[in-house]
Parts: C-alpha cells; structure tokens; sequence
C-alpha cells in the first residue's frame, strides 16, 4: 500500500492513511488488529475482534520504532467482508506522544516519498539515454555473440559469506497485522531464535517461539516460517 499523509478536510487535521499493528482491549481481554486510519483526536481499527459502543479500552499503536499506550472509546462500529470488522474510537483525553508520533513518522514518509520519486526520475533517464540512437547514423550491426560460458560444477560453487557473530534484534509484522521482537544468538550448541509478540502483556514472560538452529541461514528460514504462519 502506498503510505502518503493526507489532510482531513471536515476537522482541518491532518489523517494518515496505512496499517499500523495494534492490540487493544480490557485487563480481561486484548485482542489484536491493525489501525488503518489515525489522526490526533482518534484513529479507525480493523479486526475480526470488538468490544460494545461507549466502551473504554487500552490501545497499543506499535510505530516503526516504539509502540505508545492511549486511552480510547468506542464511537461506532461496522461490519466488513470476510469476518473483519472496524470500529472508530476517539481518545479520551489528549496525548502528547501520540502527537509527536504521528509528526517524526508523517516526515519520514514524506522523505520516503520523495527518494523514491528521485529514484525512479534516474531510473527513467537512464533508461531513456540507454534507447537513443548514436548520433550521425544508426546504430552498428551486432556482431557475433560469444557463446555463453559452460556452467561450474557444483563443487567451484562460491562458498556462502560467513555468518555474522551476533546477537540480532529484528522487529517484524505479521500477514495478521502482529508486531513481533526477533532475537538471533550464536551459542556453542546453535543459533538460538527468540520471537516474542509486542506489546508485551504484563505477567507473561514465556516467548511465543523459540528454538534452536544448526546454522544462520537455517534460523532465517526458522524466522520466514513463523511470519508466513502468524
């Protein structure tokens, strides 16, 4: 999806549109969801998961690179294809790190947005000089090609890189809309991966996965599997 700040012409405030991983519930029950619309005063949920209109729930907005706790109640609730459903909730009071949050990410997309319109502008000329014909005739009749070179055995092969030594953290999200907090560790017995759902509920300590691998590349397939499946 493409991920661009757009402006919220009925209250003047600027809206984001695109998934942001979110859990969201009561101390008896967190479900999980995406947010797919946030601005400063509320934000618009996707889940299969909801809870009844008026209620007030707990909020985990997982950002790039931190997740903020809000405060927020249900206003309304709609039903979509395939089980998923939206519900708008509007927080209960202001929130300044919701704020600041929203600004330091509107501008890294606007800079993305910008490097990748660059990118494709070369792209673009490059390809365009790479088309044209030498000036004062055309171009030279191509002579005989060389054949191709006979492929290597598999044993001249290059061998692969070396692994890196580690430890190495990685954050991830899920087909589901799940954020997740990847550990990667070199011990004498393996790889080591660690993966564990973020936020973090309080009182649960076990990871949600965890084994170990017999090299690094093994453990990055371990790593691809679990994110395919989650």
């Amino acid at each position: 999806m493409t991920t661009t700040p757009d402006a919220d012409k009925r209250k003047g405030k600027q809206r984001i549109v695109r998934r942001l991983p979110a859990r969201f519930g009561t101390e008896a029950k967190m479900c999980g969801g995406a947010v797919i619309d946030i601005s400063e005063g509320g934000m618009k949920i996707e889940s299969s998961e909801s809870f009844p209109i008026n209620s007030i729930l707990t909020v985990f907005v997982q950002f790039p690179r931190h997740s903020i706790r809000l405060r927020a109640r249900i206003m309304w609730t709609a039903a979509g294809g395939g089980g998923i459903g939206m519900m708008g909730l509007a927080l209960t009071q202001p929130e300044p790190t919701l704020k600041r949050a929203y600004a330091e990410w509107a501008a890294e997309v606007k800079l993305a947005a910008t490097e990748t319109n660059v990118v494709a502008a070369v792209s673009a000329a490059a390809h365009a000089a790479a088309g044209a014909s030498p000036a004062g005739g055309s171009p030279p009749a191509a002579g005989p090609q060389p054949a191709p070179p006979e492929p290597r055995a598999a044993a001249e092969a290059a061998p692969p890189g070396p692994e890196p030594k580690g430890p190495i953290r990685r954050r991830l999200e899920s087909r589901q809309g799940e954020s997740y907090e990847a550990l990667l560790e070199n011990t004498p017995g393996g790889w080591q991966l660690t993966i564990v759902r973020l936020p973090r509920q309080l009182g649960v300590d076990k990871p949600d996965f965890q084994d170990i691998c017999s090299s690094y590349a093994e453990t990055e397939k371990s790593l691809r599997d679990f994110v395919r499946t989650h």
